[in-house]
């Protein structure tokens, strides 16, 4: 037992020597992170909506100009974005005690929104455009309109890997959606490529059905960037492998006759835990407090994205008893 006071009392003396600070300093250069890439995107959609529009209108492609519209709307819920992660990495209040991480996630249901709003209004333009071509005919874009879609390909598809590459390292569900938007928008400009050149061999009415084709693949994915962030606010489980990551810590200790219950639940980009175990009836209030903020202190210190453990002790119904096991 004394081992086990000093283990909590040690970590009590880290996290006042710096621990806790230095998980505040690593969360605030992951915020700064996901600002610089969001306003990076922010940039490069702004300059590709002018491309693929200006190509688009001289060349009399359709399915550019629809994915001109695509980039458009990035660049407005990219600007949403902006002021979402500035408002969820705002202090706790008095007003939002627990913090304000779900913000991000309600951005990132915006974000879902107006993509498939997007994917709606495309879907409507073609649906005309192919009406028109099929009565009255159309005419072939310019060969011109291939090397923009090819351009536009080759850079979105090094945003994609880029922004996965950060989301992971930044544990941001903003940058998540934005790479799968960047993906998306690999496969639609990949439809006009398509679509452009199909109507160069004399097929023009593939120029439009292409826009059809882009429409579906950002529909499917707004709608699954909404289903996601609704997990988040919805107090979704965090899964299998946290519960089995936290029952390993709490393993740990000797004194731990069972592992009543434990509950996650997904709060924004961090996870709420509360657990239950038993105790020996025997033990002291003391010696109970002890062990209690010892396993709470743990899950804390080696999950980083725990932003708060509860641990509520149970008394066992034997005074001594087996240690339990992770998997228990």
């Amino acid at each position: 037992m004394d081992k086990l006071w000093r283990k909590s009392i040690h970590n009590k003396a880290s996290a006042k020597s710096g621990v806790g600070q230095t998980e505040l300093l690593c969360r605030e250069t992951a915020r700064r992170g996901v600002l610089r890439i969001t306003f990076l995107t922010l940039l490069s959609n702004i300059a590709l909506t002018a491309l693929k529009g200006v190509a688009g209108l001289l060349a009399g492609s359709a399915a550019l100009l629809s994915d001109a519209v695509n980039s458009a709307a990035d660049v407005f819920y990219g600007i949403i974005v902006l002021l979402g992660v500035r408002l969820a990495g705002r202090e706790a209040d008095e007003k939002h005690p627990y913090g304000y991480e779900r913000f991000e996630s309600l951005v990132t249901m915006l974000l879902g929104a107006v993509v498939t709003l997007t994917g709606a209004f495309i879907a409507f333009d073609g649906v005309q455009k192919v009406w028109q071509g099929a009565n009255y005919g159309l005419e072939a874009p310019h060969p011109a309109a291939l090397w923009v879609a090819a351009i536009v390909i080759a850079f979105k598809i090094f945003m994609t890997l880029f922004t996965r590459n950060r989301a992971k390292r930044y544990q941001s569900d903003v940058l998540a959606a934005a790479a799968a938007d960047h993906w998306s928008d690999v496969l639609a400009t990949s439809a006009v490529f398509i679509g452009i050149a199909t109507a160069q061999l004399g097929m023009p009415i593939m120029d439009p059905i292409a826009s059809l084709i882009i429409a579906a693949i950002i529909i499917k994915t707004g709608i699954s960037i909404i289903i996601g962030a609704a997990g988040q606010v919805t107090d979704k489980s965090a899964g299998i492998d946290v519960e089995l990551k936290i029952r390993a810590i709490i393993a740990q200790y000797d004194q731990v006759a069972s592992i009543d219950k434990i509950l996650t639940r997904i709060f924004g980009d961090r996870i709420y835990v509360d657990v239950e175990i038993s105790l020996p009836r025997d033990y002291t209030l003391d010696e109970a407090h002890k062990i209690g903020t010892a396993i709470h202190d743990d899950i804390e210190d080696q999950m980083s994205q725990v932003k708060h453990c509860m641990v509520h002790i149970n008394p066992s119904k034997v005074a001594d008893t087996a240690p339990v096991s992770a998997t228990e």
